[in-house]
């Protein structure tokens, strides 16, 4: 994105780009495979819902041809951004997709037009609690009780714990506190982390983001931290791609998903896993934004591989073309029945696998898929890949 581009707000910032979509479909599956791939055109089967749809929507609008309406919000607001659609696209437009869907929501926005209703509560929370489930900032380290967090005011290494650790997904932001200590590495934990503004942004509330991102930059330029680590695939993608368009202090800054720093400490001998047994098979989630938004797909599986006893059996759709979990880009929120859908959709596909544990590594990603699977009554076991290595160490 040009400099001018981060100023500027709504389809402005990609009209370049919204007459590059020839319509030739090849983002509608899974390229010469054609497995379904977009969770909205499947669920829909319309062609506005697919990404092609979607960039000819925004070129109306831009171009005066379309007008808004209730039922254009809805399209606009039922996609999950898993970004499957700009895996598949060959044209150049691929790599403008994904902008271009949350550019269509923050005109939305812009025009009075949304978001959904739900999107719009975490939104304000993020901005009067500065996080997106109402809950009181003054309980964001309740999950640490106990546990000896270090909290110093400086750090080599600041561990951004992310929102749906904090309030929701508690065992993981435990269980990565205490490899953190069993490895007695130089991190703290900061009581004044705010949200990363990734639901904001995802659903196109750009002041609410702004006013986060801002302060989170203070917050790590205080700590002055060489490296900030994250569980969670949705901080991860929004600090190491979203954070660079608001600015460019955080250069010098090492951004790593647990699974990149947990992978780092096992090549370096400062992690070792080859007495610690783990008999069973299981397979892989790879999280959107982990994997087709940030191209982290080995990390994750080394690790499962350094685990002596375990077998990896990997889904039809893995890495670049896995199906999305259904939590993200606001769908969890505003369309909840369809995001059990999706999510029922990928528990069938790794049952298929004939494994006993569903593994992933991301908080979001497992309560889309534990919800799925309780919905289901699948015997899928989930566990995230921290949880399983605190579970053998």
């Amino acid at each position: 994105m040009t400099e001018s581009q981060k100023i500027q707000s709504g389809l402005d910032k990609v009209k370049e780009w919204l007459t590059w979509c020839p319509k030739c479909n090849s983002c509608k599956y899974i390229y010469q495979e054609y497995s379904e791939s977009c969770p909205a055109g499947e669920h829909f089967m319309f062609e506005t819902y697919w990404s092609s749809g979607k960039v000819w929507i925004a070129n109306g609008l831009v171009s005066g041809k379309l007008e808004w309406t209730p039922n254009l919000v809805n399209i606009i607001f039922a996609c999950p951004l898993c970004g499957a659609c700009a895996n598949q696209c060959k044209q150049e437009v691929s790599d403008h997709l994904v902008d271009i869907f949350e550019a269509l929501r923050e005109e939305a926005i812009i025009k009075g037009k949304g978001p959904m209703p739900n999107q719009k509560i975490f939104g304000d929370s993020i901005a009067s609690k500065h996080n997106p489930y109402q809950e009181d900032h003054s309980d964001r380290l309740k999950w640490a009780e106990g546990l000896g967090v270090s909290q110093k005011d400086n750090a080599e290494i600041l561990y951004f714990v992310g929102c749906t650790s904090s309030y929701r997904q508690r065992d993981l932001a435990r269980d990565t506190i205490k490899i953190l200590n069993l490895l007695d590495v130089d991190y703290t934990v900061s009581k004044d982390e705010w949200c990363c503004g990734s639901p904001a942004m995802r659903t196109g509330q750009i002041k609410e983001a702004k006013e986060v991102v801002s302060h989170n930059i203070e917050l790590f330029k205080n700590i002055g931290a060489k490296t900030i680590i994250t569980s969670c695939a949705g901080c991860y993608r929004t600090l190491k791609k979203d954070f660079p368009r608001y600015t460019d202090e955080l250069e010098d800054v090492e951004i790593l998903h647990i699974s990149e720093f947990l992978q780092k400490m096992i090549k370096e001998g400062k992690l070792d896993l080859s007495n610690k047994n783990f008999n069973g098979k299981v397979t892989y989630h790879d999280p959107c934004h982990l994997g087709r938004h940030s191209g982290v797909y080995d990390a994750p599986r080394e690790i499962i591989k350094a685990i002596p006893g375990i077998e990896l059996v990997e889904m039809p759709r893995n890495k670049e073309n896995s199906w999305c979990c259904g939590a993200g880009g606001g769908v969890k929120a505003g369309f909840k029945e369809w995001s059990i859908e999706i999510a029922s959709n990928r528990v069938e596909e790794a049952e298929g696998t004939g494994v006993e544990y569903l593994l992933c590594t991301c908080p979001f990603c497992k309560t889309g898929l534990t919800d799925a699977i309780e919905a289901i009554n699948s015997d899928l076991k989930f566990l995230d890949i921290v949880n399983l290595l605190k579970k053998i160490l």
